[in-house]
C-alpha cells in the first residue's frame, strides 16, 4: 500500500509541474504554429512477455526503481512443470547488456533464489528469447514474487510478476475461454454461442458501451451493432487463481470510423471471473470497460462542453485558473489544458505516444510524457 501511495504522489507531482510549465510557456509568448512538441522524459524501456499457459502472456512494463513487494500485485504467471520459464524481451531503444532475476516470498522477506544469466542472443527483430532456469525450491500452489532485472544502455529496469507452480489445466482453460469469448463478441452470429453465459435483466444499464456486464443485453455485448474492430494483439493477464476460481483480464485497442468524422480509437479492458468444473467453466462475472482516446480536435469542444466520447467514467476532473480562461481536465488518464479564448487545446501529460494508437496493443508504452500544442 505504501508503494502505491508513493507512485500516486509522483504522478500528482508530474501533473502539477506540467501544468505550471504550460502556463509559463503560454504567457511568455508562442509562435503561431500548428504543433509544438517537447519531450518530457518519455521512456523507451524494453518490454517483457512471460510465456505461459500455451501463449505469450500480456506485456510487463519496467520500473526504474526497486518497487519491493508492491511491484507484483497485478499479474500471476503459472510456471511449467520443469520450472523453466520462457520470457521474450523486446529491446526497443534500450539494448540489453545484462539479465538476472530474483525470487522472493510475497512479503519480500525471504530470498528464495538469485541467478545471473550468462548468455543470450538478440534476434534480427530486436527480440530476445530466454529461459529462466528456476531452481526446484518452490512449494506447489504457493505464490512467490519474481523480479526480472535488465541492465540496459540507458540504465537498470525491473519487471515484476507473481509466480506459482500448479496444475496448468484450469488456468489454461480459463484464459482460452476468455480469449474465445472476447473474439466472438465482434461477430454477431458467433456471439450467439455466448448467450448461455449472460444473465441479462431489465435493471442493467444498456444506454452506454462504456461499461458492459454479464447483466447487459446481447446488443450491448456485441458492441451495440457498431463497426468496432481490434487494433493489434490482445494482452492476456491471469490476475488471480484460487483452486477452481480464477480471474482473467484482456487489454486491447479497438477502432471505429464513423460515416462522417475522424477515426476513433478506444482502450478496452475485459475482466472475467470464472469457476472451473470438469464438465464446463461457469462465468461468475464479466465486465468490459472502454474509453475513447481523446484527441483534442476542435470538433470536440462545443461552447462550454467537452465531448470525450464513450467512457466508463461518469465524472471528469476539471480545474479552472483564476481568470476562467484556462480549463485543465483529465480525459482517459491524459492531462489537457483548454484555452477558451483561443479555442486551443494542449495535451500536457500522457501515458501513451501518438504512435501507440496504431501499433499493436502489446507494444503500447504506458510510460511517457509530452507537451503538444494543437490548433
Amino acid at each position: 500500500m505504501k508503494g502505491i501511495w508513493k507512485k500516486a504522489g509522483i504522478l500528482a507531482l508530474i501533473f502539477m509541474v506540467a501544468v505550471v510549465v504550460y502556463f509559463i510557456w503560454h504567457r511568455g509568448g508562442e509562435e503561431d504554429t500548428n504543433e509544438i512538441y517537447t519531450s518530457m522524459g518519455a521512456e523507451s524501456l524494453p518490454l517483457v512477455y512471460p510465456n505461459a499457459l500455451g501463449r505469450q502472456m500480456g506485456v510487463l512494463y519496467g520500473y526504474r526503481q526497486d518497487m519491493g513487494q508492491s511491484g507484483a500485485v497485478d499479474e500471476l504467471t503459472v510456471l511449467p512443470a520443469d520450472f523453466r520459464l520462457g520470457v521474450t524481451i523486446e529491446e526497443r531503444e534500450s539494448r540489453v547488456t545484462g539479465i538476472r532475476y530474483e525470487i522472493r516470498s510475497l512479503d519480500g522477506e525471504q530470498l528464495v533464489e538469485r541467478t545471473d544469466l550468462q548468455e543470450w542472443q538478440s534476434g534480427e527483430d530486436g527480440r530476445i528469447s530466454i529461459t529462466l532456469p528456476i531452481q526446484n525450491l518452490l512449494l506447489e500452489d504457493r505464490q512467490y514474487m519474481l523480479c526480472l532485472i535488465l541492465n540496459t544502455e540507458k540504465g537498470e529496469a525491473r519487471y515484476y510478476t507473481r509466480i506459482v507452480l500448479t496444475d496448468p489445466q484450469i488456468p489454461q482453460q480459463m484464459t482460452d475461454l476468455a480469449v474465445d469469448f472476447s473474439g466472438k463478441t465482434f461477430d454477431y452470429n458467433q456471439a450467439r454461442e455466448l448467450v448461455t453465459y449472460l444473465e441479462s435483466n431489465d435493471s442493467a444499464d444498456n444506454t452506454t458501451l462504456g461499461t458492459v456486464t454479464i447483466e447487459s443485453s446481447f446488443d450491448q455485448l456485441t458492441w451495440g451493432g457498431l463497426a468496432f474492430e481490434r487494433v493489434g494483439e490482445v494482452n492476456v493477464y491471469l490476475k488471480e487463481l484460487d483452486g477452481i476460481m480464477g480471474n482473467v483480464e484482456l487489454r486491447y485497442l479497438v477502432r471505429r470510423t464513423p460515416a462522417e468524422g475522424e477515426e476513433e480509437i478506444y482502450e478496452v479492458r475485459e475482466n472475467f471471473t470464472m469457476k472451473w468444473n470438469s464438465r464446463r467453466i461457469y462465468m461468475m462475472d464479466y465486465v468490459r470497460k472502454m474509453d475513447q482516446i481523446f484527441t483534442g480536435d476542435k470538433s470536440l469542444f462545443s461552447g462550454k462542453r467537452i465531448l470525450t466520447g464513450i467512457s466508463n467514467d461518469d465524472s471528469m476532473q476539471v480545474k479552472k485558473d483564476s481568470s476562467g480562461r484556462y480549463v485543465a481536465f483529465v480525459a482517459n488518464r491524459d492531462l489537457w489544458v483548454f484555452d477558451q479564448s483561443d479555442q486551443r487545446a494542449v495535451k500536457v501529460f500522457s501515458f501513451r505516444s501518438r504512435e501507440s494508437w496504431t501499433i499493436p496493443a502489446a507494444s503500447v508504452s504506458l510510460m511517457g510524457a509530452r507537451l503538444e500544442f494543437l490548433r
